[in-house]
């Protein structure tokens, strides 16, 4: 994996091919930010341990991603579980579109045992898409790729507050690290919802 990535950042420093395909192979991988949080001390900061999973599945065309975050580790609790749909090409605009999915049934791929055959198998049924207002669009930026939510365009009602939210999110991912911001504001006051330590990214090393 990492001598296909190593392979492709020095063949596409300048302008990196923008197909689903591509992005996602550079998505795959186990991160870790765990020098991170040890580098700042701050206790705000959670031990967080992403898994991505590349996969085809016959009910969900495109080049797919399984998603899985812990926290407190590679052994912490599974927080989140998602899958990444991307579009083949670019659209008009230049940038690549990526769907966002919920399972149905999430504690049936959290163990990694037999989730490679699982996650071929899963149908429609199987699977929610998420608000396409929420999906992320991909570019090229340097050698590396970078995908966010359209400022403005994602909103969600807060479970906690019943209250309507603008959420943000923005993913980069270069050969070696793998980045993550996603926050919240209220969109009746502005107001912070929900945010990074400082707005800065969780910052992910490589481990495969």
């Amino acid at each position: 994996m990492l001598a296909a990535l190593t392979g492709l950042a020095l063949a596409a420093t300048a302008s990196l091919p923008l197909g689903g395909a591509e992005i996602a192979q550079w998505l795959e991988g186990r991160f870790d930010n765990a020098a991170q949080v040890e580098a700042e001390g701050d206790p705000a900061r959670p031990h967080l341990y992403v898994i991505h999973e590349g996969f085809r599945s016959d009910a969900l065309p495109g080049a797919l991603v399984y998603a899985q975050l812990h926290v407190g580790g590679p052994d912490g609790t599974v927080y989140r579980q998602r899958i990444y749909r991307f579009e083949d090409a670019a659209g008009a605009d230049g940038r690549l579109r990526m769907g966002v999915y919920t399972l149905v049934d999430p504690q049936a791929l959290s163990d990694a045992d037999g989730r490679a055959e699982r996650l071929t198998a899963l149908t429609a049924d199987d699977v929610e898409r998420s608000d396409p207002a929420c999906d992320f669009h991909w570019q090229g930026e340097g050698g590396a790729y970078a995908g966010e939510i359209t400022d403005g365009a994602c909103l969600v009602t807060s479970s906690r507050t019943g209250r309507e939210m603008v959420i943000t999110a923005r993913f980069r991912i270069n050969r070696d690290v793998f980045t993550h911001v996603e926050a919240g504001r209220f969109a009746d006051s502005g107001e912070t919802a929900f945010d990074a330590p400082g707005s800065v990214p969780n910052t992910y090393d490589r481990l495969d």
